[in-house]
């Protein structure tokens, strides 16, 4: 049977994992969990498949997805080895045709940003940076309570900053990336420890290993100093934290001891949302009508 109420679906499509949210009358209702499959456009026919099954009323669509997004809303891809090589995917004008409602899309990084903004942690911030650190690394800007040029998707990315000069080879192309430094795939890459599958049991279970502690120092120094740099360069003092490595015990506490040592008026805050962020922010972003605004 049908169910009747009208929902609005925000569907976040991570590196390695996608969650897809149901919203009626301001709450979140369920949300559905799958992995994220190695090529990016792949994982539509999946959700839509999904979506057709509930067999629910959805009035409108928004996502929140890992890379670019333009204003044609068309998919590009930063880090071609997690999401594979894509260009220009027209995902808006898929699920348009597919659904035939309303369907908008924004950066992951853009829609946690705006979750931690109005629900999260970012609730009494006039301006903030929200820098989340997972599978990759990616960031976006809160100015005046509002999306830093919210049309423009790839604006904060932080991860694909130069960090070394000539340093490692990041997904993107280039050498020297913080996510080729700091990330989750960064992090396990580097490790050494035979019995360690994931960056999770490296930062739980291996954490007082003497490989972990260099690993995780060296990422949080990078992490620290492109904080200071973004402090520098456009005088926000405020940084919410997410993403499954920056909101993990460990790593958070290493990136507060290595801040704690310099001099700088940085405070950093923990996002409250953890891995909810984006769908909430995709909430924002429909409900208050932000696809409207210039």
């Amino acid at each position: 049977m049908k169910d009747k109420k009208n929902y609005i679906v925000a569907v976040d499509i991570g590196g390695t994992k996608i969650n897809i949210g149901y919203f009626n009358k301001n709450k979140l209702i369920k949300i559905t969990k799958l992995p994220t499959q190695k090529y990016g456009p792949d994982n539509i026919d999946t959700i839509s498949q999904i979506l057709i099954n509930s067999k629910i009323n959805i009035s409108v669509i928004c996502l929140s997805l890992t890379g670019l997004i333009n204003k044609e809303g068309m998919w590009n891809p930063i880090n071609r080895v997690t999401l594979g090589d894509f260009q220009n995917f027209p995902v808006v004008k898929i699920l348009k045709n597919i659904f035939h409602i309303p369907v908008y899309a924004l950066g992951d990084t853009q829609a946690a940003a705006l979750g931690e903004m109005y629900y999260g942690s970012g609730k009494s911030l006039e301006n903030f940076f929200y820098l989340t650190i997972s599978t990759g690394i990616g960031g976006s800007i809160i100015h005046k309570k509002n999306l830093f040029d919210g049309k423009v998707s790839g604006i904060g990315s932080i991860g694909h900053s130069v960090i070394k000069y000539n340093g490692r080879f990041c997904g993107c192309g280039k050498k020297g990336c913080l996510e080729a430094y700091s990330s989750g795939n960064a992090l396990i890459k580097r490790n050494k420890i035979k019995k360690c599958q994931n960056t999770k049991e490296l930062l739980t279970t291996f954490k007082n290993n003497l490989q972990t502690k260099k690993i995780v120092n060296e990422a949080a120094s990078m992490i620290v100093q492109s904080i200071n740099n973004v402090n520098v360069l456009i005088r926000i003092n405020y940084f919410v934290i997410g993403g499954s490595v920056g909101l993990n015990s460990y790593f958070y506490t290493t990136i507060l001891e290595k801040l704690k040592k310099i001099q700088s008026p940085i405070k950093i805050k923990k996002a409250k949302l953890r891995s909810k962020a984006e769908l909430f922010g995709c909430f924002v972003y429909i409900n208050k009508k932000l696809f409207l605004k210039k």
